[in-house]
């Protein structure tokens, strides 16, 4: 038997009760060799933490024998994260492999990891901290060196979820296993790439985190220009591949012609009216913060110089799309191929020409699509799968949260100097005309 404390900071926090705990009942179900006790945390005391734990596991679906054996070993303690005395008091007697799981804000986290330099940890402890590090890159930056001065990076771990998407994964599955798919994994024969995640969903209670953040940081800088590095990356390179993906990376032209920014308006989506964004509850109107961000990327590598890879995020869209696109070039006058991994649907489609009967010329446009048995672990499952297993599969390397923010500065700038304009899209619409 394997036994592991897996310790939350802000375990009764939406992200902890919503994704988190389910996605560790998840894994625990798979391996029957793991004894977790479970201890959330938090600056405010928790009537009966461990009946909040079963609610939100019975609620996902969770096996209820794995429900009664984690609910067993789960524990609430009442301390402030930014207290040196109080993680003092939490962490200097654990023994036993413990993974500290950071479901904070940035700037609590912030706070904690500096407290944390004055306490006298044990040896071993794990740090796991959530998207997104830091606001920029020079906080990105303090942060690392904030964690370096209490532990070393083979017990920091930058998570990223959409690393453990089912598109991301299949993706690199796709590549790496099939000879046709592999040998025209390049420029030349990809002509562009798209990563997009547009949403239904409007603010949905969400206004004083997202009208702070907005589309462009919170979707581009903190998922998708990693999936995007992730996926481009040579596996021979091993976990620092993507980093050398993101150094090889730059906006496609100036931030003008590369960058576009709107945000929804007045609509409907399947019936249901979604209001005017800037009318929305907890909404500064006068911030600007954009509900939809588009960038247009270029990698500056032999294997991918030439390609415009797009990343685009939206709220409010009347027809989402969620998945990786490759666009292959065309051979002749036929329309390219297209590979389509949707994000999280275990669903890839495949768009090819194929001649009428006994009729070459007469081509016809077909799609090949599968829906891949469902896995057993979301996102999040495939997060503690590695974090039990250390083996890195959703994690970040150390550069590439900072070389994130590096490239996409720009283009923050722009939207907060206006010199790129807020366009409008009415809710429930595919966003501006044009784009």
């Amino acid at each position: 038997m394997t036994k592991l404390t897996f310790m939350i900071l802000g375990g009764a926090g939406d992200l902890a009760r919503r994704l988190l705990i389910p996605g560790l009942a998840e894994y625990v179900e798979l391996d029957a060799a793991l004894e977790v006790e479970l201890v959330g945390v938090g600056y405010e005391a928790e009537d009966d933490y461990p009946q909040q734990v079963r609610n939100a596991l019975t609620e996902a679906g969770a096996h209820p024998d794995v429900v009664d054996s984690l609910v067993a070993q789960t524990s609430w303690v009442t301390a402030d994260a930014t207290s040196a005395e109080d993680l003092g008091l939490l962490l200097s007697g654990r023994t036993g492999r413990t993974i500290v799981y950071f479901a904070l804000s940035p700037a609590i986290t912030k706070k904690t990891v500096d407290a944390l330099a004055h306490v006298d940890l044990p040896e071993g402890l794990e740090f796991v901290l959530e998207k997104p590090f830091g606001t920029d890159a020079a906080s990105a930056r303090a942060l690392t060196d904030a964690l370096r001065r209490f532990t070393n990076e083979d017990h920091i771990v930058r998570s990223d979820h959409f690393l453990g998407m089912s598109g991301t994964v299949n993706l690199r599955g796709l590549l790496e296993t099939n000879r046709p798919l592999a040998d025209t994994w390049h420029a030349e024969d990809v002509e562009a790439l798209t990563f997009v995640f547009d949403e239904i969903l409007g603010l949905e209670g969400r206004a004083k985190f997202y009208d702070a953040t907005g589309a462009a940081r919170d979707m581009l800088q903190s998922h998708l220009i990693q999936v995007m590095a992730h996926s481009l990356c040579d596996p021979a390179d091993g976990p620092g591949g993507a980093a050398k993906i993101l150094a090889a990376t730059s906006l496609d032209g100036d931030v003008a012609s590369s960058a576009r920014r709107a945000r929804y308006t007045e609509g409907s989506i399947d019936g249901h009216p979604l209001p005017d964004y800037a009318s929305e509850e907890g909404v500064d109107a006068d911030r600007g913060t954009e509900t939809l961000a588009q960038v247009r990327l270029a990698v500056d590598t032999d294997r991918w110089r030439g390609v415009p890879i797009t990343l685009r995020s939206g709220k409010g869209i009347g027809d989402p799309r969620e998945e990786i696109t490759v666009h292959y070039k065309p051979v002749g006058d036929a329309p390219g191929t297209t590979l389509r991994l949707e994000f999280d649907d275990d669903s890839v489609l495949m768009e090819v020409n194929v001649s009428d009967p006994g009729h070459r010329e007469n081509l016809q446009r077909a799609t090949f699509h599968t829906r891949l048995v469902p896995s057993k672990l979301s996102a999040y499952g495939r997060v503690v799968r590695g974090l039990v297993r250390q083996n890195g599969a959703t994690e970040l390397h150390c550069d590439s949260p900072v070389r994130a923010w590096e490239i996409l500065q720009p283009v923050f700038d722009a939207f907060a100097d206006g010199s790129i304009p807020l366009e409008e899209y009415p809710a429930g619409s595919g966003g501006p005309t044009g784009w």
